[in-house]
């Protein structure tokens, strides 16, 4: 029994004393029962909590039992924001409805710890959160292009459709008036292209964030049919806290 690094997406109730967790490892999302994990004093209780970054040995049974498991990093810093862990609930819910067997697992693996280490250490966490969503988009193969018109490859002037989610030039553009320019969409340019762990916040106005959210939302509902239910209460918590 090999110990493995993984990454706590989810977990549920599984009989009386246990739960089934759900985990992103470095060879895709792996699912194992954690006996004893809701009882009070176990220490799986803890451990197995969503959010959690792990060491885990499994048994090599047809549904793996956690045989051991150690803390590498709770993100302390997402747990205690309300915010921020709404933020990482929407990155779970992407990552487990949406990966499949034939993706690069290690890759986002690597991408998913360091886009929690962002998360944790940021003051912009909706930000933060549009950058994965944008890469984890591209990284899915519908990726954005944004210097060029999909019409005939022209790199400038350029609008964003926002009905379409096509670059187009001015001779193409269908309606100016649905439209971003170069300069307005240029934030979601440098947000798709970052490096998250060299991230320097934008400092975006609540305008441009609801603009840029809305955006985003449209693509994964014309791309994969996705509305996740932690972005709803972010919404809902946004305008609570306005």
């Amino acid at each position: 029994m090999d110990q493995s690094e993984v990454y706590v997406l989810r977990t549920i109730d599984y009989r009386e004393h246990a739960k089934l967790v759900y985990m992103l490892s470095e060879s895709g999302i792996i699912s194992a029962v954690a006996h004893g994990a809701k009882k009070m004093h176990s220490p799986l209780r803890l451990l197995t909590q969503s959010g959690n970054h792990l060491a885990v040995t499994l048994s090599t049974s047809r549904l793996p039992a956690m045989k051991d498991a150690s803390l590498i990093n709770r993100y302390e810093g997402i747990k205690n924001d309300l915010i921020k862990t709404t933020v990482a609930s929407v990155i779970h819910e992407l990552i487990y409805y949406n990966i499949t067997d034939d993706d690069d697992h290690n890759k986002l693996f690597q991408f998913l710890l360091k886009t929690m280490h962002a998360l944790e250490t940021t003051r912009v966490p909706l930000e933060i959160l549009m950058i994965f969503e944008l890469k984890f988009l591209y990284f899915l193969g519908y990726g954005l292009d944004l210097r060029r018109c999909a019409v005939c490859g022209r790199e400038y002037p350029l609008y964003f459709d926002t009905h379409t989610a096509l670059t187009y030039c001015t001779d193409h553009v269908v309606d100016v008036n649905r439209s971003l320019d170069q300069k307005a969409f240029k934030p979601l340019e440098a947000l798709l292209w970052v490096d998250i762990s060299q991230f320097e916040p934008l400092d975006l106005k609540d305008e441009s964030i609801d603009t840029y959210m809305r955006i985003i939302d449209d693509l994964y509902a014309h791309y994969l049919s996705v509305k996740t239910k932690a972005k709803s209460i972010l919404y809902r918590l946004r305008v609570e806290g306005e």
